[in-house]
């Protein structure tokens, strides 16, 4: 077992690491097997993919303090370094599932002073537990940590908009970030088990070309995704219903069609992933409970509400 809350430096910058007491280590998972399942980079034009090691390559900031007042009490910000979160979270995450990782992918924007992960987990034979993560730098973004599914037909991330949780870089973020870790690690498999369950019913709700586009056309309307992500959506649903495109997918069923419009996601940029994905989960399953009828779907305003720890 290892105690990681000793001091160390990274690029001349001396900072705690993250104290997750007695959960043991797990090493870096590789690479996906595939470049296109790695964090998907359009939408985000100065990004770029980094491994894990590079993460380091990123300047850690010193932490910043209020005027006027002692050093003790008054930390405004203290930053997280970026390979130290993806350690806390790839750690605690495989104790608590029990499992360890089978892949790991990183993109950096902003002259890396935004960084968003992804690590997957086995768990059936169709879909993977995947963990995503984003921080920065630059107070742009808080340390967040979101469950959801990823399919290994296609690696489309499939985000549970009620599963995600933020801790913004403050005093004590690193006592209190494993604590975060470990509360949406504990919750991890049942929200597998739920979005496995609910992913499973709607490919059961028949869903054919017309109310394909009509679903887009109500996701856009919302402003849940833009006419870029629509468009790709739509080439998506139509190269799978051709057969030019993961045949699994070209079924016309509800389950595909949230598919689809994930596919379209992937066109997003990074920072908005949480956002958007729990915007069209939310719009389908509403569509689910009333069995695909566009005309008795109950669809009600929606925003995202990230808890706060």
């Amino acid at each position: 077992m290892v105690r990681l809350s000793n001091l160390k430096q990274l690029n001349g910058v001396t900072f705690k690491m993250l104290d997750y007491q007695t959960t043991p280590r797990v090493s870096p998972a590789p690479l996906p097997a595939m470049s296109r399942d790695q964090v998907c980079l359009i939408g985000a034009k100065d990004a770029f993919h980094t491994s894990y090691a590079g993460l380091a390559d990123i300047k850690v900031p010193e932490e910043t303090y209020r005027e006027n007042k002692t050093k003790a009490d008054t930390v405004s910000y203290q930053p997280v370094p970026y390979q130290d979160f993806a350690d806390a979270t790839r750690s605690i995450f495989a104790e608590a599932l029990n499992l360890e990782p089978v892949s790991e992918s990183y993109a950096l924007a902003r002259e890396g002073q935004q960084m968003f992960g992804k690590i997957v987990f086995p768990w059936d034979d169709r879909r993977g537990l995947a963990i995503a993560l984003r921080s920065s730098y630059d107070k742009s973004i808080a340390n967040q940590v979101a469950g959801g599914l990823d399919t290994f037909i296609c690696a489309n991330g499939m985000l549970n908009g009620e599963a995600m949780i933020s801790l913004k870089h403050t005093l004590n973020v690193y006592e209190r970030l494993p604590q975060m870790i470990r509360e949406m690690a504990s919750r991890a498999a049942a929200t597998a088990r739920q979005l496995t369950e609910r992913l499973d019913a709607w490919e059961r709700v028949p869903f054919h070309d017309d109310a394909f586009h009509a679903y887009v056309g109500i996701l856009q309307g919302r402003g849940i995704v833009t006419a870029h992500i629509a468009s790709a959506a739509r080439n998506y649903w139509a190269a799978c219903r051709s057969g030019d495109l993961h045949d699994e997918h070209g079924v016309p069923n509800l389950a595909n069609a949230f598919q689809a419009v994930s596919g379209g996601l992937q066109r997003g940029a990074p920072r908005r992933a949480f956002q958007d994905f729990g915007g069209v989960d939310f719009v389908t399953d509403r569509l689910a409970q009333a069995g695909g009828s566009m005309h008795d779907a109950h669809i009600p305003a929606w925003d995202l509400t990230i808890e706060e720890f």
